[in-house]
């Protein structure tokens, strides 16, 4: 199992302050779900889904729980990993479909306004 400051800042380029703390206060917690997301990272073949898929996975997954911190974190990384600005705004139609209007006005549109910038 990697540090968190080299998996995190591998994948979505640092640790987010909430799972820092629970790093600090709940180290048995923390530790099953750093290697729970380390698992879900395997790139292929031991996984099956190439990065750029695992990353709109986790934006259309943040954006339907309401988790803004989360979803702009993966949408950087999918626009890295060779996600395209189409690609993401197809996924969270979808996800509007399913999950209603308000996923989009709670955490959707932030994700296209910051993929709009990084995409400029």
């Amino acid at each position: 199992m990697a540090d968190a400051t080299t998996h995190f800042g591998g994948t979505i380029g640092g640790v987010p302050d909430s799972v820092a703390l629970l790093q600090r206060h709940a180290p048995d917690a923390f530790a099953a779900y750093l290697a729970a997301r380390e698992a879900a990272y395997r790139p292929p073949p031991e996984g099956h889904l190439p990065v750029a898929q695992k990353e709109l996975v986790f934006i259309v997954l943040d954006v339907a729980a309401g988790h803004v911190e989360g979803a702009l974190a993966h949408a950087e990384a999918g626009l890295r990993a060779g996600l395209t600005a189409g690609q993401i705004m197809e996924a969270l139609s979808i996800a509007i479909l399913v999950h209603g209007h308000q996923c989009w006005a709670r955490a959707g549109a932030a994700v296209m306004r910051r993929v709009e910038e990084l995409s400029a």
